[in-house]
């Protein structure tokens, strides 16, 4: 990963400021939920539809191998959509998603899921295009950029994602949750370098 000096700041307007054309377009997939949050199953379905239209998500990726980026699809007071592009050495690190429910679905290339699994270790899954995964609220898990092309995911969440939780080791080796703003970009990995095994 890049220093943070080099490292310049995301244009935030683009970030969640998608085309009318594009959000429209993903809005047509959206299921009538009656105001209340999708399922983590209807989101999965979301995300799958909108990854096998590779016209709705092309055009916001953007190549960045200094730092993940991603790009909003689409918004309600309900769900918000977002594509991410993981290139080599770009992650998450450990985080939940409070009170958002999420359904993730590969696009493009391989991005492994990792999930902790204690004391033995981690699960881990190559999220593939078409490999769809599924989290209710509290789901804790990290994504990163697997191996190969750099990689393309497409994330649902409902309601729309406010608020991350990132999971942080402090001095003492304590593991802390952090309170985050939902479209904050995650950055840290400081399990991982404190214990590999798990991570």
């Amino acid at each position: 990963m890049a220093s943070a000096e080099i490292v310049t700041p995301q244009d935030w307007t683009e970030v969640v400021s998608p085309p009318a054309e594009i959000a429209d377009a993903v809005a047509a997939h959206v299921p009538d939920t009656a105001g209340q949050p999708l399922t983590t199953r209807q989101l999965a379905d979301l995300s799958q539809a909108i990854a096998e239209r590779e016209e709705l998500w092309r055009p916001m990726v953007v190549a960045d191998p200094d730092r993940r980026r991603y790009r909003l699809l689409y918004e309600d007071d309900r769900v918000d959509v977002w594509v991410i592009m993981w290139m080599p050495g770009q992650g998450t690190g450990y985080h939940d998603h409070a009170i958002s429910g999420v359904g993730v679905c590969g696009a493009e290339g391989m991005a492994i899921e990792k999930q902790m699994v204690l004391p033995e270790g981690h699960s881990e899954v190559e999220v593939r295009p078409g490999v769809r995964r599924e989290g209710p609220a509290g789901y804790i898990h990290s994504v990163a950029h697997g191996e190969g092309t750099p990689a393309i995911t497409i994330h649902s969440y409902s309601p729309p994602l406010m608020e991350v939780g990132q999971y942080r080791v402090d001095e003492q080796g304590v593991l802390r949750r952090e309170i985050e703003h939902g479209r904050r970009e995650l950055l840290d990995n400081t399990i991982a370098e404190i214990a590999p095994e798990i991570v």
